[in-house]
């Protein structure tokens, strides 16, 4: 009886995540009621509450399931490999389908928007944003140490390509239709390129 119910568990939490999700895609962040996602679940109100307790904890742990989606991005950025070929990789992930496309954008904005004035989302966010940075700053001294780019300050050349990667990403939900999506990504790589100051007209 208890593992049918840890099981019970396992597979309706995230049902109704999920459901959460959808409910905040469509109708948006201040009309995702408990009711409504107990509807798009099929379970009943209570339920949700039963796993979740409050609405604002089913954020957190919404929250941290979109975020594991771009951490899981983040891991797949390459750490090793010759130079100039690890730069081409990062660029290319960064500027793809793939990486645009990660989780919905009406969700992301939700959270985004709720970030400003919950401090435990905003926490998360930032987390997320430090890693990435992080991240950058060792590549970026990698590379500029390899003679791949030539740059007189790092800090200011992550924070061009995180603006650059971040900009992208919302002018294509207004401006970039599936039919130019490719070329504008290239766009943006050389645009990269140049921030960073590539030496190799081959890259």
């Amino acid at each position: 009886m208890i593992e049918r119910k840890r099981q019970s568990a396992i597979e309706r939490k995230p049902a109704i995540l999920k459901a959460f999700f959808e409910v905040i895609e469509k109708e948006g962040f201040e009309n995702a009621s408990v009711a409504k996602v107990a509807m798009k679940a099929g379970v009943h109100p209570s339920l949700v509450i039963h796993y979740f307790g409050t609405k604002e904890k089913m954020v957190l742990e919404l929250v941290d399931e979109v975020l594991a989606t771009y951490a899981d991005l983040f891991r797949r950025l390459p750490k090793d490999g010759p130079p100039l070929e690890r730069l081409e990789r990062l660029l290319q992930l960064v500027w793809s389908r793939e990486w645009h496309e990660a989780a919905s954008f009406a969700v992301v904005f939700s959270f985004l928007a709720l970030s400003q004035r919950d401090d435990e989302v905003r926490k998360r966010v930032r987390n997320l944003y430090n890693n990435y940075r992080r991240y950058l700053q060792v590549q970026v001294c990698f590379f500029a140490e390899e003679g791949v780019i030539r740059i007189d300050d790092v800090e200011a050349a992550v924070e061009a390509l995180i603006s650059l990667s971040e900009g992208s990403h919302y002018f294509c939900r207004f401006h970039i239709d599936n039919g130019t999506f490719d070329s504008h990504c290239q766009h943006m790589i050389v645009a990269a390129k140049r921030i960073l100051g590539v030496q190799s007209p081959d890259i």
